[in-house]
């Protein structure tokens, strides 16, 4: 059935093929994440501002669904023509490597650089541990939270465990657990108590982050500079959190960061990758109204290797040259 709509919306997205001359409407399936998460907000301001700029008849259908890994497969089978997702998984993807068995050479990049995220690992004071390396020398049962199958924060937090030797299989044979859900069960699960740590990618103002760290007493993990020399490795940067981006986090956090970025693929008509390229770098504003996590966003940047990942799609890169600002 998704491959059935995905070839739908890409009948209805060749008609844009004559966007500037016929101005036909266009519809774009838009993968972001579930609900509760910084994405599905960046998608559904995102989607408002491009039903304004598109052809009168557009439409842009915000998927709450599947994340940094899921959504480059997505995209790339043109299931959804357009998407959210990060650097590093954008490099992998490309390149056929980690969360990827296969290349996914056809993806390109629209918008880079649109924020600042971490990968994090977040557990119960409760536990007297600062590091994640105590609870792989302790055996601690801990019972630990992600996000679904498919996100950048579960696959982070497999790639972060794996930095300290340690797998999903050796916290369940400590007597522990591993649970893969939305925001909306992983909130009450940390503040209940009934979940020991939390692992995930977050972003400044990140909504879900902000009500743990408001309502429940737990604490952000440091990693190690040998672990964050580990994970860039892998494609990752190394990051700092500032004090008090959280409530409650009165000291930095080190961490490794990476960007979100707007993607497509080959596929997607030139004029209608343009438009859309166009109407997301000129209204930083409304996306910083819509989501506080976009306020780091640097249009002049947004066209940047380091930004994005991929090589850019024609038109962005037109629109990006247009400006001046890609050389």
């Amino acid at each position: 059935m998704k491959r059935i709509m995905g070839l739908v919306t890409m009948v209805a997205v060749l008609a844009g093929v004559g966007l500037a001359s016929a101005q036909q409407p266009v519809t774009l399936a838009f993968a972001t994440l579930s609900q509760g998460t910084a994405w599905f907000i960046y998608g559904a301001t995102m989607a408002e501002l491009l039903r304004k700029a598109l052809p009168p008849g557009s439409n842009v259908d915000v998927k709450p669904f599947s994340g940094g890994v899921g959504n480059a497969k997505l995209v790339a089978r043109n299931e959804t023509p357009i998407g959210l997702s990060f650097t590093v998984s954008n490099r992998w993807a490309y390149e056929g490597k980690e969360a990827y068995e296969a290349k996914l050479d056809n993806l390109r990049g629209l918008v880079g650089g649109l924020d600042t995220y971490y990968l994090v690992a977040i557990a119960q004071k409760k536990l007297g541990v600062s590091s994640l390396r105590e609870i792989k020398d302790k055996k601690l049962p801990v019972k630990l939270y992600t996000l679904p199958v498919g996100t950048n924060g579960e696959f982070g937090a497999r790639q972060l465990l794996r930095e300290y030797g340690v797998s999903y299989a050796d916290l369940k044979s400590w007597g522990g657990a591993t649970t893969h859900v939305g925001y909306n069960v992983i909130v009450d699960a940390i503040r209940d108590g009934r979940g020991d740590l939390l692992m995930a990618v977050i972003t400044p103002k990140h909504p879900s982050i902000t009500e743990i760290m408001t309502f429940a007493d737990v604490k952000f993990l440091q990693l190690e500079p040998e672990r964050v020399q580990g994970l860039t490795a892998l494609g990752y940067a190394p990051a700092t959190m500032p004090v008090d981006m959280f409530k409650n986090q009165p000291e930095p956090i080190n961490a490794v960061g990476f960007p979100t970025v707007l993607i497509t693929n080959a596929s997607l008509p030139e004029p209608v990758a343009y438009m859309i390229t166009k109407t997301i770098v000129e209204n930083k504003e409304a996306l910083v109204r819509g989501h506080a996590g976009l306020v780091e966003f640097e249009p002049k940047d947004a066209w940047r290797s380091e930004k994005v990942g991929l090589p850019l799609h024609p038109g962005a890169e037109r629109y990006y040259r247009e400006k001046g600002w890609m050389k």
